[in-house]
């Protein structure tokens, strides 16, 4: 199976998680505006599709925001949005410290977990033997403005995923 073949199965099964821009997928871009660009392709909400594959159970694992394909690396992307802007914009009102906070989104737990619902979507326990995968983090920093809080944040995200 290629990533585009699992990006096809997930969308058989899941039609309506299927979007049009990632900004769809997070709450946080629905509360406080979209992006003004919009990305090339569709995504699928897979944070939609694990709440249907999980319909009815009382504890439902954590997942990705979207999932989605690339043309040019024939990879299978898992995406997750992070808006950190609020947080930097309100520092000293923080509980938390930003390691405290990056540690709490548990990315690496999100990255298995997603994988083990698309393994199941397609009965293939060996499905990401195959097929090349990224972890993508977007975020709402402006780097041309915040740039010292974004290195220090996209820093702390690598680190807390690095066995990926």
């Amino acid at each position: 199976m290629t990533a585009q073949q699992l990006y096809d199965t997930i969308k058989k099964y899941y039609p309506q998680c299927e979007v049009s821009s990632i900004c769809y997928t997070s709450q946080s871009c629905r509360r406080y505006g979209f992006c003004a660009d919009m990305q090339s392709g569709n995504v699928i909400d897979f944070d939609a599709v694990k709440d249907e594959m999980c319909k009815g159970q009382t504890l439902k694992p954590a997942s990705v925001d979207a999932v989605c394909v690339s043309g040019t690396d024939h990879a299978f992307y898992f995406v997750e949005l992070k808006g950190w802007q609020r947080y930097i914009d309100n520092i000293d009102k923080q509980k938390l410290t930003p390691e405290g906070t990056a540690l709490g989104y548990d990315l690496a737990g999100k990255l298995s977990a997603s994988q083990r619902l698309c393994m199941q979507i397609v009965a293939d326990d060996n499905l990401f033997s195959r097929i090349p995968v990224r972890f993508l983090l977007v975020t709402d920093i402006d780097t041309q403005t915040n740039g010292i809080e974004a290195f220090h944040s996209l820093l702390n995200q690598l680190g807390q995923s690095s066995t990926y």
